[in-house]
This record gives structure tokens, sequence and C-alpha cells, in this order.
């Protein structure tokens, strides 16, 4: 009863208001919309000025860019380097040779030079011609498949395309890499919906032709670098430890047992073929400009090799060592960078028998500051005091100006050490280097006057 009262009443309450409407518009009593006690236009977006165009299209108004500061003196920033101890670099050196080139990246002024056209071993600083090389001839989204080709029924054909970053299993890690387990599961899907549950396995490797050992690498490096190959997997690693000497049938093998998981019947063991036939299933390799950067950040030697190869494909060279170093050369000559005598026989750096100068190194830092298509070059280079081979060094009072500051690449054989990257002087100059030191004895003594020259040179407020 209680409900059925107050329903009444909201009733008879709304037909009064109802009724009392006219009434109030007639007395000028009826307000249509609350009072407001802000102004509208305070909830409106503020107006954005337009700048007035200059004369030559630019807007007026904009945040003043730094100026750079002035170039260093040379005279003053070689005495410096001249200054530095060479006493523990020298000692039991039969034959001790210095060299370097530090370069204006604005200008391509020289700020400091001392027999930088000396042909030095550089290391794994080969590494850095290589790169600039091969980012400068091909497309940096290029991407380099690994497929599974059926040349006929009962008979599939395992072909790779020179990914040096290609897994066996998904990893999950940054950058993406892919497996031969997606290309298994995507092979194993194609043959079962053809009706197809056994099959024999070739495969193919023949994309690069060169049997993959450089004879100028010793035996004992077998630990440092695998056999090149256009199809290996985690980069020819054996699961048990070492590098694969036929990482092109281990791949294969790994394969095999892949798919006879998935169900699919591998008869007898993977045989070399020369692929052809349809395309079963693909899976395609990072861009390249992944690829060099992982090549960098990692210094790794197999993958710069595969890269060289790579570029001897897509420059019409052979794929072969010597057509890598070749296509390496007729890039480097074509920008400019190349001094005459100079010597490659590999691209990772690990032949002593390569001879560069300081100002090859220097020029190439240079041109990579310059040229956007590079910049994975600067990106994959190691922080000094930071990151990477230079996480423990550039720690002296003279180096330690260079802390953070510079990006360099570094190299180390025996008697070898070279540094070459970029840095920022106290004035705010931007400045390539190259420092190479050939026959001290005192490794560690190479690489702190490396680290010190740096550090004079990014300290000159001069």
């Amino acid at each position: 009863m209680t409900w059925i009262a107050l329903g009444g009443l909201v009733v008879v309450a709304v037909a009064s208001v109802v009724a009392f409407h006219p009434v109030m518009r007639a007395v000028g009593a009826e307000v249509t919309g609350a009072p407001t006690t802000v102004s509208p236009s305070l909830l409106l977006p503020p107006e954005v000025p337009v700048p007035t165009p200059t004369a030559d299209g630019g807007p007026v108004g904009g945040a003043a860019v730094a100026a750079p500061g002035d170039v260093p003196a040379r005279a003053t920033v070689e005495a410096r380097l001249k200054g530095l101890d060479t006493v523990a670099l020298a000692a039991g050196a039969e034959s001790l040779q210095l060299a370097y080139e530090v370069v204006d990246t604005e200008t391509g002024d020289v700020v400091a030079a001392s027999n930088p056209s000396a042909l030095l071993i550089p290391a794994s600083n080969t590494k850095l011609l290589s790169i600039t090389a091969v980012m400068h001839a091909m497309d940096r989204q290029t991407r380099f498949p690994t497929r599974v080709l059926q040349p006929s029924a009962g008979t599939i054909t395992l072909v790779g395309g020179g990914d040096p970053l290609l897994t066996t299993t998904p990893t999950g890690s940054y950058p993406h890499q892919s497996s031969l387990q997606e290309l298994a599961t995507l092979t194993a899907a194609s043959l079962k919906e053809s009706g197809q549950t056994s099959v024999a396995l070739t495969f193919d490797a023949s994309l690069f032709t060169d049997p993959g050992w450089n004879p100028t690498w010793p035996a004992n490096y077998r630990d440092q670098v695998t056999q090149i190959s256009a199809l290996w997997v985690d980069e020819g690693r054996d699961p048990a430890g070492g590098r694969s000497r036929t990482p092109a049938l281990s791949a294969a093998t790994a394969f095999a047992a892949q798919l006879t998981a998935l169900g699919i019947t591998v008869a007898g063991a993977p045989t070399a073929a020369v692929g052809s036939g349809e395309e079963l299933a693909r899976v395609d390799s990072a861009p390249l400009h992944v690829l060099a950067e992982q090549m960098m950040l990692r210094s790794n030697n197999s993958f710069a090799e595969v890269l060289g190869f790579q570029l001897a494909a897509a420059t019409g060279h052979p794929t072969t060592f010597a057509g890598s170093v070749a296509a390496i050369e007729e890039q480097l000559r074509g920008l400019g960078l190349w001094t005459e005598g100079a010597v490659l026989k590999d691209a990772s750096g690990l032949s002593r028998s390569n001879l560069v100068s300081a100002a090859m190194l220097a020029l190439a830092v240079g041109h990579a500051v310059d040229d956007p298509r590079l910049s994975v070059i600067l990106e994959g280079l190691p922080v000094a005091g930071v990151t990477g081979t230079l996480a423990s060094r550039f720690s002296d009072d003279i180096s330690r100006a260079a802390r953070g500051v510079a990006k360099a690449k570094t190299g180390t054989l025996t008697r070898v050490a070279s540094l070459a990257g970029t840095t920022t002087t106290a004035d705010g100059r931007s400045l390539a280097f190259a420092f190479l030191t050939n026959g001290s004895a005192d490794g560690w003594a190479a690489k702190v006057w490396g680290d010190q020259a740096v550090g004079v040179v990014t300290a000159c407020g001069c």
C-alpha cells in the first residue's frame, strides 16, 4: 500500500508541472538551461599560432640548433697524441708499427694523422669495411629464404639461402630468427594435404660454391668460425660443443628428425642435390639491416663471411672467398675508401694476410655518419667503457674522457690491436677515428694506447 500511495504522489506532481509550464513561460519565469559559472570559451582547445613561413619556406620561431664547436687544431691534437707513453707498447717488440687518422665528420678535414696510408693488419676491423660495402650495395630490407622444394612425388629438397641466423627451434628472443621447426611444420602440413606421409630428403647448399674454409686461416681457428655454408642452423654449432665441418648435412639431419616427429617418414639419410620443383614451404631471414647489426654487435666472424658471400652473389661475383673480397673492394673503390696496395683475403678479419690503412677505416666511419643506409654500422658499435667489447676498457685518467661518449669497433689478433669509431670532442665536434698497432708484444698495452688516444681526442677543447 505504501508503494501505491507513493506512486500516486509522483503522478500528481508530474501533472502539476505540466499544467504549470505554460504559466511559467508566460510570465518569463522559465529558465531553459542551468546557469553557467565559467565562460564556455575556457572549454575550447587553445588556438595554436601558425608560424609565418620565411622566404625559403621554413617556419619562423623554431628552436635554434646549437652550432658545433670549432674543428680541433691539428698541430695541438697531434702533439698530445705523440706525448702518450709508448714504453710498454714497444717493450719486446721486434717491429712496432703505429698508424692513425682522425677526421672531422662534417668537413672531412684531417684533425690528426700518423702513417695514415701504412698498410697494417686490421684484425676484426675488417668487418667495418665489409659491412660498409654490403650495406652500400644491397637493399637493407633484403631477406634470405630457406625453402623446401619438391622435384618429384616422394622427394623433397631443403634449400639453403644463406640465412646466418637460422636456428633449429624458435628462440623467442630479439631479433626474430627463423627456425627449421617452423619450416618443418609448414612442410609436414603441405605434404599431408597432398596425401604424402613418406619422403626421401635431399639438401642443397649450392648458393655458395666455395668449400667454405679460407686457405689463410689456420686450423686452430675452427673454434672461432664455422665452415661457411648457405645452409646451417645455430651457426653450425654442434649441440655437444664445437662447430660442424658439414653444417649443411647437420641441418638436413635435424630437419629430417623434425619431420619424423610431425608424422612424416623420412626414408634413408639426407643426401646432397640441386633443388628444383614446386615450393612447398619457406621461412625468410630477418632483414639485411638486422643481420648486419647483429654481426657488428657480436663481432661474429661467421656472419661476416656469410654476408660477404651474399654481397658477391648480389653483385655478380663468384660466391667464394675470392669473389667476396673482390665485391668488397669494388664497392670500397666506388666510394673512394680504398688505399692502393690494400689486401683483403676475408670479410671477417681473421686472416693475417689482410692489409688496410688507418685512412680507409677512418673514412669508412665518416661515410657511415653521412649515409643513413649505413646507420646500422654505428648502431652496432660498442660504447667506450659501457657496452660489449669496450665495457671493461677506458678506465684510466687519460682515456676516461671518452667513457660513454666514444663508440668503436675493436680488432684483436696476436700482436695486432685496432680501434675505429666516432667520438665527440669537449667542444661538441663530431670526429671519426682509426688507431692501429702491429707488432707489440704486450696486447694489453696496445689496447690501452688506443683507448688513451681516443681519450685525448675526446677531451680536446682545442
